[in-house]
């Protein structure tokens, strides 16, 4: 269950966070049950997953298993393209909001970053996400980011999991700027202006590095698969044009070599069986989010 403490943004909540997950339905996508008013505040109850990415990877204390990477990176790309072709960018992904089931079903959760891609009503935000799994046109508040800034931050989980360690950690905004310079490349000339121009204290802060990263993608990532290296490359291209969709992703040589994107669809399918035979309680398939109050109900209108 997760409780919402603002009962004076309910109407922001339910369309920022709730009402895309109603209409969501996925099996890598987090599944919401329901949601009701209780005591003025906001409600909602979602399937019950055993751990998150994040957790295991800390439980182990290292990189994970080569079929573990690959079955895990194969469905976040299946839910980031599921959502992405409905229009809805997530914005802070990272391996605390991607959930494994007993089965091992991962699945994409909390939205409450997420935004239409084509709604240009709110001004989008730099602190939308987690910084060290932010694009660089999010930090240096491009306000024409879209859909890509989620595939920077698959590329960044990617290589959290095969190594155990974050890949940019900056400590401070600033310091991160430099540190993605340094380690995956310069800004794209309209990166540089807008971060001259809207990064407070940028043009006080020293110049930015002039540095040239490794050709050799699996040290630079320090990835010993060349084929997975070449899929984070994929991801992490400064210029956001230049980045895959994830739909081109999902037939990158790293799963189509071994026809692991014709096999592994079926074991999946197998796999989300299994949670539901388990999960019995939790089989709601309705598709309209049931609400506590009549004045929630009309929201879904």
């Amino acid at each position: 269950m997760k409780r919402f403490f603002a009962p004076d943004e309910t109407h922001h909540i339910f369309q920022r966070e709730l009402a895309p997950l109603s209409v969501l339905k996925h099996d890598n996508v987090i599944r919401l049950l329901t949601a009701f008013l209780h005591g003025g505040l906001m409600h909602a109850i979602f399937e019950l997953l055993e751990h998150s990415l994040c957790d295991e990877l800390k439980k182990k204390g290292c990189g994970l298993e080569s079929l573990t990477i690959k079955k895990y990176s194969f469905q976040i790309l299946r839910a980031v393209d599921f959502i992405h072709s409905h229009n809805i960018m997530h914005r802070d992904i990272k391996p605390d909001n991607l959930l494994v089931s007993r089965s091992g079903v991962l699945k994409l959760a909390d939205f409450g970053s997420g935004r239409a891609s084509n709604h240009a009503a709110v001004p989008l935000t730099r602190a939308a996400g987690t910084m060290w799994f932010s694009a660089p046109e999010m930090l240096v508040m491009d306000p024409d980011y879209n859909k890509p800034v989620d595939v920077w931050a698959v590329g960044c989980t990617l290589v959290f999991m095969t190594t155990g360690n974050y890949f940019l950690k900056g400590e401070r905004f600033l310091e991160h700027i430099k540190m993605i310079i340094t380690k995956v490349g310069p800004l794209t000339a309209i990166q540089e202006q807008q971060y001259l121009n809207n990064v407070k204290h940028a043009r006080e802060f020293a110049a930015l590095p002039l540095v040239h990263p490794t050709t050799d993608l699996m040290e630079k990532y320090g990835i010993s698969d060349p084929l997975l290296a070449q899929l984070v490359e994929t991801c992490l291209q400064m210029d956001p044009v230049d980045r895959w969709r994830c739909s081109a992703l999902l037939r990158h040589p790293y799963y189509t070599q071994d026809h692991f994107h014709e096999s592994f669809p079926k074991e999946l399918e197998k796999m989300v069986d299994q949670d539901q035979s388990v999960h019995l309680m939790v089989e709601q398939e309705s598709s309209t989010v049931v609400f506590g109050s009549e004045e929630h109900m009309e929201l879904l209108s």
